[in-house]
């Protein structure tokens, strides 16, 4: 017997959702991955208001997804981001560190609202496969928003590319318009939980996660330098990325109990955008240094033997002593 279209699990719901994801990811790291390009100083200033942003918005996602509807909070937080990203084209640079701590917390918000709304309007059988779809292609946006931001960067200004990232932001603000969200009663949380924060039982895999983006985030500054002086190939590395997100982020949906599946999802995406941006952060540093006491290729390398050696010796042991699916 023929399946109908709502018992597959490429619903028209969870493609506005991916796409919703893909953009979001992309209007972000088109100018946040560029900006060592042209503005290091920014970075060093700005990005740890970003990331703390993100840390302060964590404990409130359970409360705001159970005391306003979903999809509000998604579209509010959509709609905050497009507003700091062409904002930051409008206030002076002593203001860029409140910009970028408003960005991190409607980043966070933004993540947390989407990722539960799309397994809400996901069959339960398909869930799984699910998160490893949208978190695909939130990170092939983040992959495909940075080289196209390099990219860009030979035609246009930077306070072009903030103003493309709010129409994609504008854009994702329709398509989550349209996905049609059931109500759920609330039914009552605290106001600050770990919920859909963190998930304990994944402290290791998060870490190595954050310790992969952090290595991935000083390649990426280094392949954006070369692709800047010798062409675009040299960033296709960077497309691993997306590769290989569905693979770990199956790892933290089968070390997560019932209702936890978004708390999992989150903190894959937390470690992941911490350890990445982090991982910028220290190249801008070194590169704003007189004298810089260690070498940004020797650190890459190091961080990226440490990912593969702690994947293989604790990570994946502990995942299959742990796992509950």
């Amino acid at each position: 017997m023929k399946k109908s279209n709502t018992d597959s699990l490429l619903t028209r719901g969870l493609f506005l959702m991916c796409m919703v994801n893909f953009l979001l990811y992309a209007s972000v790291y088109m100018v946040m991955g560029v900006l060592p390009l042209v503005k290091t100083e920014v970075v060093v200033r700005t990005v740890p208001f970003f990331l703390l942003g993100g840390l302060l918005a964590g404990p409130f996602h359970a409360y705001l997804a159970d005391t306003f509807r979903r999809k509000h909070v998604l579209l509010w937080a959509l709609a905050g981001i497009a507003l700091t990203m062409v904002g930051v084209t409008y206030v002076r640079e002593v203001w860029y560190v409140w910009v970028a701590l408003v960005q991190g917390v409607c980043l966070a918000l933004a993540i947390g609202a989407s990722t539960t709304i799309s397994i809400d309007i996901t069959l339960s059988g398909h869930r799984t496969s699910g998160n490893m779809l949208f978190a695909f292609w939130g990170r092939m946006g983040m992959v495909t928003g940075m080289v196209a931001g390099v990219w860009m960067l030979f035609h246009y200004s930077l306070a072009f590319l903030t103003y493309l990232a709010a129409v994609c932001l504008g854009l994702a603000f329709v398509l989550a318009a349209l996905v049609y969200v059931s109500f759920r009663a609330p039914i009552g949380v605290t106001l600050c939980s770990i919920d859909r924060f963190l998930l304990p039982r994944a402290w290791l895999p998060a870490f190595n996660v954050l310790v992969w983006g952090y290595a991935s985030g000083i390649g990426g500054v280094f392949l954006m330098d070369i692709a800047d002086a010798g062409g675009f190939m040299w960033m296709l590395p960077l497309f691993l990325l997306p590769l290989l997100t569905p693979i770990v982020v199956k790892m933290f949906v089968k070390l997560s109990h019932h209702c936890q599946r978004a708390t999992g999802n989150m903190t894959f995406n937390l470690a992941l955008d911490f350890g990445f941006l982090a991982g910028v952060w220290t190249v801008c540093y070194l590169d704003s240094m007189e004298d810089v006491p260690v070498n940004g290729d020797n650190l890459m390398v190091s961080v990226l033997v440490l990912t593969v050696l702690a994947y293989v010796f604790a990570t994946r042991p502990y995942y299959k002593r742990k796992r509950v699916r």
